[in-house]
């Protein structure tokens, strides 16, 4: 597949996602073939509307994959296409904070940590201490 292939499918993936990943741009790159059949599966499991609203939807991927502790960059994708969908901050954060139990505090913290990045509630610059 050529390059303005791959470029295609990201662009397709950025519009139906909301976003990209590194591993999105990696596959695209390596095996074109493949990454379009996930992306179809993406389409028919996520981001393709059916019973779920899309808001409901990020949600669920907000507390899933902070239960399952991903990158804080890949949380903060679902939090920004949300917020874009119209989940409030505070509806994001009670979603965190209504699974905190099932799925643990060190979980919740990397949520918290992507969802403060992205509303900008409670960042602050680290300090270090002297």
């Amino acid at each position: 597949m050529s390059t303005d292939d791959a470029r295609d499918f990201l662009e397709r993936t950025q519009q139906n996602r909301g976003y990209t990943l590194e591993m999105h741009r990696i596959m695209a790159e390596a095996d074109l073939e493949w990454a379009e059949s996930y992306h179809q599966f993406i389409e028919a499991t996520y981001t393709g509307q059916r019973l779920l609203d899309r808001k409901t939807k990020e949600l669920l991927q907000i507390v899933v994959e902070a239960a399952l502790r991903a990158d804080v960059e890949q949380i903060q994708a679902h939090v920004r296409v949300a917020l874009q969908e119209g989940a409030s901050p505070m509806e994001i954060l009670e979603a965190l904070q209504a699974v905190i139990a099932p799925m643990g505090a060190l979980a919740f913290r990397r949520g918290l940590q992507a969802w403060s990045a992205e509303t900008g509630i409670g960042a602050e610059t680290p300090t270090n201490p002297s």
